[in-house]
């Protein structure tokens, strides 16, 4: 009987110790600013004094109530092996060469920013080592190129296979969610940290199949610099007023927008959502996939190192008009560059 205690004992303790440490993974896992007992008494049903009781570990989380609050806060269960872990859990985007994978793609893009559209004060942070995605959805010629090179070249779409720009026509649900990003991007108010490189590899990824013969004509390719030349624009327009800015409709937003040049590499690209009571962290990944990630840790470190990089990087909005005007003329320059070799060919 007293071994049968003992190992009962034991046994309650070892569950304890994994509830406890589910629990902690659930406390880095959740805002600050969020009651983690309420939100878990919307999300299990449950009464208050209920949560209170598992929380305290009194009473035992259910594996039902373990899986929905796995999915809830994204965090995995593995992360329970270890009990003083420092696991960050990741959502990650599963794309394979199909159509409808990128569809899902564009589908969550929007979704997310949806999703950080409820909360208030929202605001997106970007450090923009490459050129952010959303700008590409503003300019149809750009948009296609982009997208053609991400599903035949990184996704290897064997649709788009053998193919130049001008014999591929994609498909209309990706323009119907592009339309929808493009929009809701409008709407949040956004700060970016822009360097020289920021569209180096935007050039490159042109020139590249330039010059391996994805383009049966000069005006096409001469058709995509214009775009880029046009996001230049729009980034300009955007920071001399620190508004957003519609270049489709020619249309300044009342959302704030503001503007930064960074002298050093960035390194990857990072963007920061964050509202009074909801963060997440997005990291890119095969070149223009993201994961994300709500562990409250790691978006404070990922807010602490987005705000370092601009307290050393330039303003360019508002006043700054000879520093703005300074850093887009070299980039201007890089685009310009191409256009010649293009021309001259």
């Amino acid at each position: 009987m007293q071994q049968f205690f003992n190992t009962f004992t034991e046994n309650r303790k070892n569950m304890e110790a994994i509830q406890s440490n589910f629990i902690e993974l659930l406390k880095r896992s959740t805002a600050t600013h969020i009651s983690l007992a309420e939100e878990l008494s919307e999300l299990l049903k449950i009464s208050l004094d209920s949560v209170y009781r598992r929380l305290r570990c009194e009473t035992d989380i259910t594996l039902s109530e373990t899986f929905a609050i796995c999915k809830h806060f994204n965090i995995p269960l593995e992360a329970l092996a270890e009990i003083n872990s420092n696991m960050v859990a990741f959502r990650i985007n599963k794309l394979s060469n199909s159509a409808e994978s990128f569809s899902q793609y564009l589908q969550v893009l929007h979704g997310d920013l949806n999703w950080m559209m409820k909360y208030p004060n929202h605001h997106l942070i970007y450090a923009a080592e490459d050129l952010p995605v959303f700008y590409h959805f503003f300019f149809p010629n750009l948009a296609l190129f982009k997208m053609v090179y991400w599903n035949k070249s990184i996704l290897n779409a064997e649709a788009l296979q053998g193919k130049t720009i001008e014999e591929i026509q994609l498909p209309p649900t990706w323009l119907e969610e592009v339309s929808k990003v493009r929009e809701v991007f409008l709407k949040i108010p956004t700060t970016e940290i822009w360097n020289d490189d920021t569209l180096k590899s935007s050039i490159q990824q042109i020139k590249f199949y330039w010059e391996a013969g994805f383009f049966q004509k000069k005006e096409t390719i001469l058709a995509i610099l214009e775009d880029l030349d046009g996001i230049l624009a729009m980034a300009t327009k955007q920071a001399a007023m620190g508004k957003k800015y519609n270049p489709i409709k020619d249309q300044y937003y009342d959302v704030e927008y503001s503007m930064y040049g960074c002298e050093l590499m960035i390194g990857n690209n990072a963007v920061f959502l964050t509202s009074d009571t909801h963060q997440a962290s997005y990291i890119s990944y095969n070149s223009f996939n993201f994961m994300r990630s709500n562990n409250r840790y790691f978006n404070e470190s990922n807010e602490g190192w987005l705000r370092n990089m601009i307290s050393k990087s330039t303003h360019l909005s508002l006043v700054a008009e000879k520093s703005r005007n300074q850093f887009f003329r070299a980039i201007y320059a890089s685009i310009d560059k191409l256009r010649q070799q293009v021309l001259n060919d």
